[in-house]
């Protein structure tokens, strides 16, 4: 027992969490879809993913894999802390800002890089997700200096 909690009630008391947490990621996915006026399908098209799994992502019932999440953050200027908690902007530098206009000129390279992760094994998508990881440690370390 931790804290007045037995091991069974915290088990259900994660699960509670972990669940609303994902609803809450779901439902802001389907808050920024909704902000560009977009339905499920033409939103899933653009992420190259099954109108199915999106509807199951704004349900709360599957949760969105770093890919994916690159994907929605490059394509619709979404802020990765607000997708994830709520908490700040929804949308970086605004709807029609020079983000979203950069995010107009990337978006092809987004579809080739998600269309080659996905043709990759299990165990090449993780070393090209640890390179990804490596370059913006150095990404970060130069804007620092």
């Amino acid at each position: 027992m931790m804290d007045g909690i037995g091991s069974g009630e915290l088990y259900r008391w994660k699960g509670r969490a972990r669940s609303s947490r994902i609803k809450g990621i779901g439902f802001r996915v389907r808050a920024l879809r909704e902000h560009y006026m977009l339905t499920q399908d033409e939103f899933a098209r653009r992420l190259l993913v099954s109108r199915n799994l999106l509807s199951e992502l704004e349900n709360g019932k599957r949760t969105p894999r770093g890919p994916l999440l690159v994907a929605i953050e490059a394509l619709f200027m979404a802020n990765r802390m607000w997708l994830m908690t709520g908490a700040g902007e929804m949308v970086r530098n605004g709807k029609d800002g020079p983000a979203a206009k950069a995010g107009a000129d990337c978006a092809a390279d987004v579809v080739d890089l998600l269309k080659g992760y996905r043709a990759l094994s299990t165990e090449n998508r993780k070393k090209l997700l640890n390179i990804m990881r490596v370059f913006k440690v150095i990404e970060e370390k130069e804007h620092r200096a």
